[in-house]
């Protein structure tokens, strides 16, 4: 990113001119990073660094809003592409590092909140040290209202999967300039489709916290909070922000929202925003909390 700006590269992430400016702020982000780790967690340089940190992580989670869009079409193409047919590795490259950047200072952001608050950094609560041990809630599913919310979401598909579909089968007037998807593409996006539902199910259901029977010999067991949460807040943001973006911009322009590019929009946003409802209400529900350490008396 560094690089682009130094050797004359004024473009980032396919925006003209966004080089310099995206340097500046990595770099102060840097430093901040930098500072949490030199500084003590007082009350007003905590707020400060707090602050800083979200922002720099909002703005590379931003940055990087298309490259879920880049890599399906990495796999299903074998190539990432611009609007205009170019090859866009770079772009595609800058846009995937700044995902990692974005989770990278998302997670500085939050331990620094918590080591400013004087809190545990296992669930969050104050108490003193050494004297506790880690307790995990019993699975149970999410409440009726984010189960709802992750339905919507689920649902959000199925207009795009109908019209994709209408076009494999030869409807006119669905495809751009008459292009007829194959049957193959439309089984891989059914077949990606059923697992970003799955993921979005799991985290409002009892077996997204502890693996259900048919996972055979993981049956039982604890699911690590990383294990769905990594992969969410990777997607779930791209998401988020390209449906709703490119879904205001079809009501202003003759893209249109009645259409198959409409319809990824919805799709894409829907599905976005209920990821990232579902994984918040996840995360609330499987944080650890700290139980009295038994004593060596108690033992006995």
């Amino acid at each position: 990113m560094l690089t682009a700006a130094t050797m004359g590269h004024h473009a980032f992430i396919g925006l003209t001119n966004a080089a310099w400016p995206a340097a500046a702020v990595l770099v102060a982000g840097a430093a901040v990073a930098a500072a949490t780790l030199a500084a003590p967690p007082q009350r007003d340089s905590w707020r400060i660094l707090s602050a800083a940190l979200w922002t720099v992580a909002g703005l590379a989670l931003a940055g990087s809003c298309w490259v879920l869009l880049s890599l399906i079409e990495l796999i299903l193409t074998g190539t990432v592409r611009d609007r205009d047919g170019n090859s866009d590795w770079l772009a595609f490259s800058e846009r995937l590092s700044l995902a990692v950047v974005g989770a990278l200072f998302l997670a500085t952001a939050v331990a620094w909140q918590r080591r400013g608050a004087n809190a545990c950094p296992r669930c969050g609560t104050t108490h003193p040290p050494m004297t506790s041990t880690r307790r995990y809630p019993e699975a149970h599913a999410a409440s009726p209202r984010v189960r709802r919310i992750a339905c919507a979401g689920a649902a959000a598909f199925v207009p795009y999967l109908v019209l994709h579909a209408l076009g494999a089968a030869g409807v006119a007037g669905i495809e751009p300039d008459g292009f007829r998807p194959p049957w193959q593409a439309i089984a891989g996006g059914v077949l990606a489709v059923g697992l970003a539902v799955f993921l979005l199910f799991g985290l409002v259901r009892p077996w997204g916290m502890v693996f259900p029977r048919w996972t055979l010999w993981l049956a039982g067991r604890r699911v690590p909070r990383f294990l769905p949460l990594t992969p969410v807040w990777l997607i779930a943001p791209t998401l988020a922000l390209y449906g709703t973006g490119s879904l205001g911009y079809a009501f202003f322009t003759e893209y249109g929202v009645v259409s198959l590019g409409g319809a990824a929009s919805i799709a894409f946003g829907g599905y976005g925003w209920a990821l990232g409802i579902a994984a918040v209400s996840y995360q609330i529900r499987t944080r650890p909390s700290c139980a009295p350490r038994p004593s060596t008396a108690d033992a006995r």
